[in-house]
């Protein structure tokens, strides 16, 4: 689920339709990126083995493209339109936010208080944590989706009484505030808390308060037994074909993951919350507040599950969702006014919709793609390069990342060098700068040619590690 974790290990190994169907020709405008971007989602997709993928690409009130491709339900044989619902993972912890936000606003919660205030009957260690750490993942909460007793793949009901006792009694894995872990346990609370003050459900109060007052008509609380016109089915990418994956019981993901959209309400909620500010100044404060670490760095994790950062030279708002079956990305730059929004029924495949949108943006604003050096590494670069890289204070659950030799160059595997993953070959882009062969928007640099530090980009973040010393 980024329900699992922003994007798992295997991600990286990895509009017409599947082969060759194809819904309604794409609303295209006459601007010239829209071809491109046309022409990049159909090879992607089929490339990639998506089943299919919706995409919409705005500026400001203008379409650049909006179509999809491949097939929604591969049983019987939908083709995928914009209109196409999917689940959208953990882009649903944005709307969790805006939520306890309304809360907030109206001074039924406080930021600074703690989960126990609200949750009385918890009894954990996070009981004494602020609200706040929960909403930017500094809380210390394990992620209680990453756990070995983690039931993946079930297709049962679950209580919230169930999926709290996952997580509740574990020790916390630093003091709040001090670092970064992600955590759906965290966003799960944010749910449970939500339900504690407004006495209402979870998925009630955000139909009331969230979806319906943003005119997001298309955006479902993601039940099995609901009847939800247009919806995918997810599906699973196997040598020969694809499953089907579970649909889970909404309770497990809950206000970590629960929701389905389409690519035109994700844009409409983007249009509403970030361009228009419907919401009012005092909600979207709260929501792109980010905090600051004790030695003064910035989390670029903001409190509305956004992560705010700069990407080459352009200033982004983005979340990723990845749950079972379905992987999703949407993206806001402010100052250029572009909005693009990419939802898939797979995951586990390269490139991720984080790789795809990056592409697209490239088009966009007319950026090179990250190109090959003419110059090979040297055997003593290799060899300072090759070792193991720990994760540092923003960790999303990869722990470790291994650097091989592989070609007269270098690889990468995750989990380390000895970890039974494939190694995905890394391309010199230039200097000690590399972006992985399955996808050229993950990005590796490398300190120096000693191999001391390592940052990775990836996932729509940036994240360092440092040489092990074993």
């Amino acid at each position: 689920m980024s329900f699992r974790i922003l994007v798992l290990a295997a991600t990286i190994l990895g509009l017409t339709s599947c082969a060759t169907a194809t819904s309604d020709t794409p609303s295209i405008s006459q601007v010239t990126p829209a071809a491109e971007i046309a022409s990049l989602v159909s090879d992607v997709q089929k490339s990639a083995r998506y089943p299919a993928i919706a995409v919409s690409v705005r500026k400001g009130d203008e379409v650049i493209y909006e179509g999809a491709v491949g097939i929604a339900d591969l049983e019987q044989n939908s083709i995928a339109t914009p209109e196409t619902v999917f689940a959208i993972g953990s882009i649903t912890k944005s709307f969790t936010s805006i939520a306890i936000s309304q809360l907030v606003a109206a001074g039924e919660v406080d930021l600074n208080a703690s989960v126990g205030t609200y949750l009385t009957d918890y009894v954990g260690p996070a009981k004494d944590v602020p609200v706040w750490t929960l909403m930017n993942h500094t809380s210390g909460l394990i992620n209680f989706n990453a756990q070995p007793e983690f039931p993946a793949g079930s297709r049962r009901e679950f209580t919230r009484r169930e999926i709290r006792d996952m997580f509740e009694t574990h020790d916390l894995m630093f003091p709040p505030g001090s670092a970064f872990s992600y955590s759906n346990s965290g966003t799960y609370l944010l749910g449970l808390i939500i339900e504690s003050v407004s006495g209402q459900t979870y998925d009630r109060y955000l139909s009331e308060n969230v979806l319906a007052p943003l005119g997001l008509e298309h955006t479902y609380y993601n039940r099995p037994s609901t009847v939800i016109p247009n919806r995918a089915e997810g599906y699973t990418v196997t040598k020969d074909g694809y499953e089907n994956a579970p649909l889970l019981d909404p309770l497990v993901p809950f206000s970590a993951g629960s929701l389905a959209s389409t690519v035109q309400d994700i844009q409409h909620y983007i249009d509403m919350v970030h361009r228009k500010n419907v919401l009012g100044d005092a909600i979207r404060d709260t929501l792109y507040t980010q905090k600051t670490f004790p030695d003064g760095e910035t989390n670029p994790y903001a409190l509305g599950a956004l992560v705010i950062r700069d990407w080459e030279g352009h200033r982004k708002i983005a979340h990723a969702g990845d749950i079972d079956g379905f992987s999703a990305y949407m993206a806001y730059y402010p100052d250029d006014d572009v909005s693009i929004v990419i939802l898939a029924n797979t995951r586990d495949v390269s490139p991720t919709p984080v790789g795809l949108e990056q592409k697209i943006a490239r088009i966009l604003f007319n950026m090179p793609r990250p190109m090959k050096a003419a110059d090979a590494l040297t055997d003593r670069e290799i060899s300072n390069l090759v070792g193991d890289y720990d994760i540092g204070r923003m960790r999303i659950g990869l722990d470790r990342i291994g650097i091989v030799e592989q070609d007269d160059g270098i690889a990468f595997r995750f989990g380390g060098t000895a970890a039974p993953t494939d190694a995905i070959k890394l391309v010199r882009i230039s200097g000690m700068n590399f972006y992985a062969e399955n996808d050229d928007e993950m990005v590796f640099s490398f300190g120096n040619d000693d191999g001391a530090d390592l940052k990775v980009d990836y996932t729509g973040a940036t994240f360092a590690f440092s040489k092990t010393e074993e």
